[in-house]
């Protein structure tokens, strides 16, 4: 009878443990805040032609940008990432800029000025 006790108490541990593994599972792959935001804004005294995001899966483009615009860009990724910004702008010149690291469900925010790319958390 023990014995019973003991592989019943086994099993019943077994199943927890594989009934809390799936919803860490779930809640690490879940579609909330399952990608990258990032909040681009335009504060160079001109329209942008284009703003890229370049990241390891791919890019994200965004043309047409006014003046004092802001938009939101998003990208999904799995675990960590990093990505560059590129902004052209109405003169023609480029703007460089970006994150080295970040991981999934973070948000950032790029504010375009005249000579250079400011990166921060919101």
């Amino acid at each position: 009878m023990r014995i019973l006790w003991v592989l019943g108490g086994m099993v019943l541990g077994a199943v927890l443990t594989l009934i809390a593994g799936v919803a860490l599972w779930l809640h690490d792959t879940g579609p909330t805040r399952a990608g990258i935001e990032v909040r681009v804004e335009n504060r160079t005294g001109q329209d942008v032609r284009e703003v890229r995001i370049e990241h390891g899966h791919g890019q994200v483009i965004y043309r047409a940008m006014g003046k004092g615009d802001t938009v939101a860009l998003t990208y999904p990724v799995r675990g960590e990432s990093s990505y560059s910004l590129v902004a052209v702008l109405e003169d023609g010149r480029e703007l460089r800029g970006g994150a080295g690291y970040i991981e999934r469900g973070a948000r950032t925010r790029e504010v375009l000025e005249p000579e250079r790319v400011v990166s921060s958390d919101p």
